[in-house]
């Protein structure tokens, strides 16, 4: 978890700074480096970290419990309760107006849901292939 040094810079420092990054994360988008800027400039468990938050976000979007997202996502039910209560006062706007517009999101919540046993699989005849392929080769390695 990150922590912050209890000496605190000057409030204008502070803007200044905080402007700063999102300048430069805003240039990094427009020359489609944001994924090599990412990595280089957050730490693995803050990658983890903003990747969880924005799950957490749209799944209360879906109507989702907390305590069913904190299960999934192995999080602290007090942080996705904190979060359910900063969506119920609209705090979260941006983030689902703009991040959340896409489809690949879903597809990844989905398939954590599914795999965590708290959505039942898609109906069709296919919906079981994947585990029982990886049941196939289990099998094949232990024989």
């Amino acid at each position: 978890m990150p922590h912050l040094s209890k000496r605190k810079l000057n409030l204008e420092h502070l803007r200044e700074l905080e402007r700063e990054l999102v300048h430069s994360l805003e240039r990094s988008f427009l020359k489609t480096k944001t994924r090599f800027v990412f990595n280089e400039f957050f730490t693995k468990t803050e990658r983890i970290m903003f990747a969880k938050r924005l799950a957490v976000i749209a799944m209360l979007q879906k109507g989702i419990s907390s305590y069913m997202i904190a299960e999934a996502l192995f999080m602290s039910p007090s942080t996705t309760e904190r979060m359910l209560l900063a969506y119920e006062q609209d705090k979260y706007q941006n983030i689902i107006k703009e991040a959340l517009g896409k489809k690949d999101i879903w597809n990844i919540i989905e398939s954590i849901l599914n795999m965590g046993g708290i959505l039942p699989p898609r109906y069709g005849g296919g919906r079981w292939r994947t585990i029982d392929k990886h049941i196939y080769k289990k099998n094949l390695k232990d024989s």
